[in-house]
């Protein structure tokens, strides 16, 4: 009967390992036992396994693995570790190199073959340096499009273009305008990239080589067919937050999970349920979760739903009389040639101020003989 309980706690612990992560713990006090890192450490996720070995490291300190399961980022686990104080004592966190040992058993292990035992194929993932996905994303069928969904647009006038930042994009059409380019029509492409479509293609050449126009983008190219932008730019709703935590750093903060803030919606003083920011994220999938929130001790749990894909409200123009951009250099350079006739036929209306050899203005006398009669 031992000899069975013996194997069926053996079987626990391996199915527990395959689900499970294990961070390495180190900087905390001399004293401090496995249960007080457990009490600490399960309040950001869930532990099921605390080990302090006898050993200490080659800096004379003790260290400890505390294993968690559910853990859907362990990164952002290590990072909110970091966070905790144990009196004087800063934790550490890290990823563990080394497992904990397993416990021995009385049963020998059979050897397991090298081929697949149970016949089906698990796909291989190969990181290339690229986003990780999921077996999850992996294994959903993907949906080819044939010529029949696709469309040729004429894109030999367009240039591409990604703003350096979020706020410059509603104001495009006013900026493109200054520089004196009026006849050009903005496309919003997602995330930080537009589309601008000139009228000729000696407008599209005096574009890529205007230098103030050049001030207003990280990156100009031509306008390619196939051109998806990575990054999204979404409304996520935020409920849950407490009251004392209700600033923009926290916002700022919880934002920081998907990727980073570019707005926040306008604040009022009657609405504390809800907050609407809008933040720049290269994550694929809707943002859709709920989430601990520890404020002074205080466990809070909040939630996030993406709500829609935000969308530029490009300014007009300004109402005044456009020309093409060929007419506006043209009219530019008459305006400069006219002030510069202004100037010198102002010089020749003002006639010079004759003093005599006295030092005497001119017709002097003629007023002194006025009033003395």
């Amino acid at each position: 009967m031992g000899f069975r309980f013996q194997n069926s706690l053996q079987s626990k612990i391996d199915q527990t390992s395959k689900i499970s992560k294990s961070v390495f713990i180190s900087n905390f006090p001399d004293d401090c036992s496995s249960r007080d890192l457990w009490k600490v450490c399960n309040g950001y996720g869930t532990v099921v396994d605390v080990f302090i070995p006898n050993k200490r490291s080659k800096a004379g300190k003790r260290f400890a693995f505390v294993r968690f399961i559910n853990v859907l980022n362990l990164d952002r686990l290590i990072e909110n570790l970091k966070t905790i104080w144990i009196g004087r004592f800063h934790l550490s966190a890290n990823p563990a190199r080394f497992e904990r040992p397993k416990a021995s058993t009385f049963q020998k292990e059979k050897p397991v073959p090298s081929g697949n035992v149970t016949g089906f194929k698990q796909p291989i993932v190969q990181n290339q340096g690229g986003p990780k996905e999921s077996y999850s994303s992996i294994l959903k069928p993907s949906l080819v499009l044939d010529d029949s969904c696709l469309v040729n647009r004429d894109l030999t006038n367009c240039v591409m273009g990604e703003v350096p930042q979020f706020s410059s994009i509603n104001n495009l059409q006013v900026l493109l305008s200054n520089e004196g380019f009026h006849n050009t029509h903005v496309v919003y492409l997602g995330g930080l990239w537009v589309m601008i479509e000139l009228k000729s293609s000696k407008s599209k050449s005096k574009f890529m080589e205007h230098v103030g126009v050049a001030s207003w983008f990280r990156r100009l190219c031509n306008a390619q067919s196939d051109f998806a932008a990575k990054e999204r730019i979404v409304w996520v709703d935020i409920e849950g937050v407490p009251l004392n935590a209700w600033t923009r750093s926290t916002f700022q903060k919880i934002s920081s999970k998907w990727g980073e803030l570019v707005e926040l919606e306008d604040g009022y003083d009657d609405l504390f349920a809800r907050k609407r920011i809008c933040i720049k994220t290269s994550q694929t999938e809707n943002i859709l979760e709920s989430f601990k929130l520890i404020v002074k001790g205080k466990v809070f749990w909040a939630r996030a739903k993406e709500l829609f894909v935000w969308s530029p409200s490009f300014k007009d123009v300004p109402e005044k009389e456009l020309f093409s951009d060929d007419e506006s250099a043209k009219i530019n350079e008459q305006a400069n040639n006219l002030n510069n006739d202004e100037v010198e036929n102002a010089s020749e209306v003002v006639s010079d101020t004759y003093f005599g050899d006295n030092g005497e203005v001119q017709g002097f006398e003629h007023i002194y003989d006025f009033f003395h009669g």
